[in-house]
């Protein structure tokens, strides 16, 4: 999987429980992001793209499926591991209309 990507994602599903109900947020998701690039904002919208930066950014586990970010496996890092993966390599930049007073 690795050929200097800074993320790669590999069969990356995640699905969530609604009631008596799963529903898909994500199904098989494969990409590869190098290191002066950066992951596209969608238009039209897709569903799933706040899922996928969550499970990128190590916050939410997949269901199933691989991520590594700089050639590391999130799923074998601890919770300590991730969040200093995130304080050296993902940066976030969270969209939310009732953030900040007009």
């Amino acid at each position: 999987m690795s050929n200097g990507a800074i993320i790669e994602t590999r069969d990356l599903r995640k699905v969530y429980r609604v009631g008596q109900v799963d529903v898909a947020a994500l199904r098989g998701v494969d990409s590869t992001s190098s290191p002066a690039s950066s992951f596209p904002s969608w238009d039209p919208p897709v569903r799933g793209k706040s899922t996928l930066f969550h499970i990128i950014g190590g916050l939410t586990p997949p269901t199933a499926g691989e991520v590594k970010v700089g050639g590391q496996n999130l799923a074998a890092l601890s919770d300590a591991g991730r969040t200093k993966m995130r304080r050296r390599t993902v940066g976030f930049v969270f969209r939310n209309s009732t953030c900040c007073p007009t």
